[in-house]
């Protein structure tokens, strides 16, 4: 019995890091359905934001102290960020953005753009990454400019929770320059998107030439023996 604990502990222990990036799918799941079925439930969600966002940042810290980093942590990692990311602000634009209808229509229009174009290139992103991966071309951890536009997004869903909880909670007005800052993160964060998808395309023709010399080479190896 001591044995079996000790064994269930060990693979606990190796497995948290992909534990808490599970936590934060359940998490992200949770909160999607909490703005569907109960959108007056703005406080809580922030909530439920906070701690996905929280996930994020230990998964990975945890893995790198234990050292049990692993190409599936890595994959499981990006698909939690996504499946967080790209329907929050979704669900945001779809179920919220009538909160902003009394400020400049044109300033709202182009922020529902701006996500909407964010939500487009993380879909791409996503499926890049996961062909590339599955065809050996990529590494599993995500490049620089990926892990930059997933706290830029991050910073969009939690400044727009805030504004919302004043709005609705504490019936407290919008401040024009809340929202002139969600516009100009949701700029920053659609560049370092477009420079996140290129940088895999740019690491998937590098591979795919590596390969291909590979390749050659040992076709004129085989030739000569």
């Amino acid at each position: 019995m001591e044995e079996l604990i000790k064994n269930i502990k060990q693979k606990l222990l190796e497995n948290l890091a992909n534990l808490i990036t599970f936590l934060r799918l359940f998490i992200s799941i949770w909160l999607l359905i909490t703005a569907w079925c109960n959108p007056e439930q703005i406080i809580f969600m922030a909530v439920l934001a906070g701690l996905a966002i929280l996930t994020d940042f230990l998964d990975g810290k945890i893995a790198r102290e234990l050292e049990k980093m692993s190409k599936f942590g890595a994959a499981l990692d990006q698909l939690g960020d996504k499946v967080f990311v790209m329907p929050s602000l979704g669900i945001l634009v779809c179920k919220y953005g009538w909160v902003m209808n009394d400020l400049n229509s044109k300033l709202v229009n182009f922020i529902k753009a701006l996500v909407v174009l964010l939500i487009f290139v993380e879909f791409l992103q996503l499926i890049a990454w996961w062909i590339f991966f599955l065809g050996r071309k990529l590494q599993a951890q995500s490049n620089y400019w990926a892990k930059v536009k997933t706290f830029g997004a991050f910073g969009v869903i939690i400044i727009w929770l805030i504004l919302l909880v004043l709005e609705i909670e504490f019936k407290r007005p919008v401040i024009q320059s809340w929202i002139y800052l969600i516009a100009f993160t949701l700029i920053i964060t659609d560049i370092l998107a477009f420079a996140a998808l290129k940088t895999y395309y740019q690491d998937y023709v590098e591979q795919t030439k590596i390969d291909k010399d590979i390749k050659e080479k040992r076709g004129k190896e085989k030739k000569e023996n």
